[in-house]
C-alpha cells in the first residue's frame, strides 16, 4: 500500500512538471535572472563609495536605484513595440543592451561616474524590456490556463534561484576588484545564443488602433475588469512594499535582533515564495477564482503578525506567511491580467500592470506614512506594518466579493 502511494505521488509530480515547449523555458529562465540582476550590486556600494570619495553617498546609491526607474518607460515601450516588432527580436535587443551596459565598468579602466550612470541606465532599459516580454511569451505560448499557471510559477521560482546565485557570484567576483563583479553579465552571451536558436519569433500584438480591428486594442485595456486589475495590483504593491521599508526599523527599534536577523527574515520570504512559485499551478487549480483572495488574506495575517510580534521567532513566522502571500500575488499579477485580455494585447497589458506595480512600490512610504499621520498623528514602523495588514484585509474583502460575483454569474 505504501509503495503504491509513493508511486502515485511520483506519477502526479511527473505529470505536474511535464509541460509542452519545455525547451523554451531555457531562454525564458535566463530572462528571469537578468531582468532584475542589477539590484544585487547593492552589495558593492560601500566599495563604490570608497572609489569615488568626493561624491555624495546619495549619488552613489542612485547608481543602483536608477535601473528600476529607467525600467518603467522601458517596460511600457516594450508593450507598444510588440505590436510592430516580434518579441524574439525585442528580447535579443534587450539582452544586447544589458550586455553593453554591464560591460562598461569592465572595459573602461577606473570608469568615471558618468560611465557608471550610463551602465545602470542601459541595464535598466534592457531590464524594462525583458520583464514584460518573458511573461508575455509565456502567456501567448501556453494558452491552456492550467499549464500557463504552472509555467509562470516555474519562471518565478527560477527568478528567486537565479537571484541567490547572482548575489553569491557578484560577492566572489568583487573580491579582487569591484569592477570584476560586472563580469556576471558575460552570462548574457549563452542566453542570447539560446534565444536566437530556440525562441520562436512570436506573433505581433494588436495595435491600440488599426484599420482591421479599429480600436480593439484600446478596448481591451480599458475594459472595467482590466482597469480593476490595474488598480488592484497598484494598491497591493503599495501595501506589500510597506514590509520592506518598515521591517528593519521595527526590529531595530524594538531591539528584537540585528541586521543579520532582518536578512534572515527577508530571505525566508524569498525561499517560501520560491516553493509557492513551483506549486502555484496546483494551488491555483485547487482555489480557482479565490487564489488571489487567499494570497491577500495570508499577506494581511503576516503583516499583522510582524507588526505585533515581540520576538524574532514571531517576526520570522510573519515572514513565512508573507512569503506565501508574495508568491501568490506576484504570479497572479501576470496570470490574472493575461486572462483578462486577448492574446494579441497581452504584452501591453503586462507592461502596464508592471508599471502600476513599480509606481505603487515607489509611492508606498509616502502613502503609508500619510495614512499613519492622518489616523494616529505619528508614524512608526510597527504602525506601518499594521496599516499594510489592514490594507490587505480590505483588498481581501474586495477581491473576495469580486470573485463571488464572478462565480454567481
Amino acid at each position: 500500500m505504501g509503495v503504491a502511494t509513493v508511486r502515485n505521488l511520483l506519477d502526479c509530480l511527473r505529470s505536474y512538471f511535464n509541460i509542452r515547449y519545455a525547451i523554451l523555458l531555457v531562454p525564458i529562465c535566463g530572462f528571469a535572472v537578468y531582468d532584475s540582476v542589477f539590484q544585487a550590486f547593492s552589495s558593492i556600494l560601500a566599495v563604490l563609495r570608497d572609489s569615488y570619495p568626493d561624491v555624495p553617498v546619495t549619488v552613489i546609491q542612485m547608481i543602483v536605484a536608477l535601473p528600476p526607474m529607467v525600467s518603467v518607460p522601458g517596460t511600457l515601450l516594450a508593450g507598444v513595440l510588440a505590436a510592430y516588432i516580434r518579441k524574439k527580436y525585442l528580447a535579443e535587443f534587450a539582452l544586447a543592451i544589458i550586455f553593453i551596459g554591464g560591460m562598461i565598468p569592465v572595459v573602461v579602466p577606473q570608469p568615471p561616474l558618468e560611465a557608471m550612470f550610463l551602465c545602470s541606465g542601459l541595464v535598466g532599459l534592457g531590464q524594462g524590456f525583458l520583464h514584460p516580454l518573458a511573461n508575455a511569451i509565456i502567456c501567448q505560448r501556453w494558452s491552456d490556463n492550467d499549464e500557463r499557471s504552472r509555467v509562470l510559477g516555474f519562471k518565478q521560482a527560477f527568478n528567486y534561484i537565479g537571484e541567490v546565485v547572482v548575489i553569491l557570484c557578484i560577492g566572489f567576483l568583487a573580491l579582487g576588484r569591484w569592477s570584476n563583479a560586472f563580469l556576471i553579465y558575460l552570462g548574457i552571451i549563452p542566453i542570447l545564443v539560446m534565444t536566437h536558436k530556440y525562441l520562436p519569433a512570436g506573433e505581433l500584438d494588436r495595435k491600440f488602433i488599426d484599420r482591421s480591428h479599429r480600436s480593439q486594442g484600446l478596448h481591451d485595456l480599458t475594459r472595467p475588469k482590466v482597469i480593476y486589475l490595474f488598480a488592484l495590483f497598484f494598491t497591493a504593491s503599495l501595501f506589500l512594499y510597506g514590509y520592506y521599508t518598515n521591517i528593519a526599523l521595527h526590529v531595530q527599534g524594538a531591539s528584537l535582533g540585528t541586521p543579520a536577523d532582518v536578512s534572515v527574515a527577508t530571505c525566508t520570504i524569498s525561499v517560501v515564495s520560491l516553493v509557492v512559485g513551483v506549486f502555484y499551478g496546483a494551488l491555483s487549480r485547487k482555489l480557482g477564482r479565490f487564489t488571489l483572495t487567499f494570497g491577500f488574506a495570508v499577506l494581511a495575517l503576516g503583516m499583522v503578525v510582524a507588526s505585533l510580534g515581540e520576538s524574532l521567532v514571531v517576526i520570522l513566522l510573519g515572514g513565512v506567511l508573507i512569503g506565501v502571500g508574495v508568491g501568490i500575488q506576484q504570479i497572479s499579477t501576470i496570470y490574472y491580467i493575461s486572462r483578462a485580455v486577448s492574446s494579441h494585447s497581452v504584452t501591453l497589458a503586462v507592461s502596464v500592470v508592471l508599471a502600476c506595480v513599480a509606481l505603487g512600490s515607489s509611492l508606498s512610504p509616502l502613502v503609508l506614512n500619510g495614512i499613519e499621520f492622518a489616523l494616529l498623528g505619528a508614524a512608526s514602523p510597527s504602525a506601518g506594518l499594521l496599516v499594510a495588514g489592514v490594507g490587505f484585509a480590505v483588498l481581501t474583502l474586495i477581491e473576495g466579493g469580486q470573485s463571488s460575483l464572478c462565480r454567481a454569474e
